[in-house]
């Protein structure tokens, strides 16, 4: 397929004009207008880009792409490296970042819930003037240390935990990545429990202050699962073009 049509369609789906990012989402590098395999992958980083091109790709889509503000306002340094490898070898890098969190069917936190059994969801969680996690309900209430062991089984088994709020929960916010900062957010929410990815002192001082039991399942961790999402919904369309999954398991 065209790599034009690809983005435009990836575009539609996650609807990027809808977002205000740091991220210059969509398509950030082009090819020579061809896709006949593609890969999804958290990072456009140099192991992610070589592991696209060693596959046989002819796209990268991403998460945390290359550009941001004006990071590429110099083709230098690193930056010269990552955009020559994707160039030399023709691979067009596709990111979305916010759109990609946010997505209530194929988005990070939209699959957590999912995978978590968190039903009745809702957007929550303001991030510059807008919503990017979930907040919602368990099917039943358990406690807070089988949560922990369901995270742990069908996440990732490194994970750390704060149980500074009630024993048994059910009402549970989402955010994938760096977001250790909305624990205030979740306890203003009434949530039993938040779950999200990076750890951080504030993020302690936070659950600590207000009370709230929080998981920190690793930024990585919780952010592969928008790209298999969009993997699985590639492979449905029907365009012909062969698709891989990157997970390379950081635990960061």
């Amino acid at each position: 397929m065209r790599t034009r049509e690809l983005a435009g369609f990836l575009d539609s789906v996650l609807k990027l004009e809808n977002f205000h990012d740091v991220s210059n989402n969509g398509l950030q590098i082009e090819n020579r207008g061809e896709v006949r395999k593609i890969c999804f992958g958290v990072d456009a980083s140099l192991r992610g880009i070589q592991a696209a091109v060693d596959c046989g790709a002819d796209c990268l889509v991403c998460h945390h792409g290359l550009s941001w503000g004006d990071s590429l306002k110099r083709i230098t340094g690193m930056n010269y490296r990552l955009v020559s490898l994707a160039v030399q070898h023709d691979l067009a890098v596709y990111a979305a970042h916010l759109p990609l969190d946010a997505h209530p069917v194929y988005g990070n936190n939209a699959e957590l819930c999912r995978i978590l059994g968190v039903t009745r969801k809702r957007p929550a969680f303001e991030y510059h003037g807008q919503l990017i996690g979930f907040a919602g309900e368990l099917r039943r209430a358990m406690e807070f240390s089988a949560f922990c062991d369901l995270v742990r089984r069908n996440i990732t088994p490194d994970i750390q935990c704060l149980d500074f709020g009630p024993k048994k929960i059910r009402r549970i916010g989402v955010v994938s990545g760096g977001a250790g900062d909305m624990v205030e957010q979740a306890a203003e929410l009434g949530l039993d429990a938040y779950f999200t990815g990076e750890p951080g002192l504030l993020g302690y001082t936070q659950a600590e202050n207000w009370g709230v039991n929080v998981v920190f399942a690793g930024h990585y961790a919780t952010e592969t699962w928008g790209v298999k999402a969009l993997c699985r919904l590639v492979q449905k369309q029907g365009f012909g073009v062969e698709t891989e999954v990157i997970d390379f398991g950081i635990k960061y």
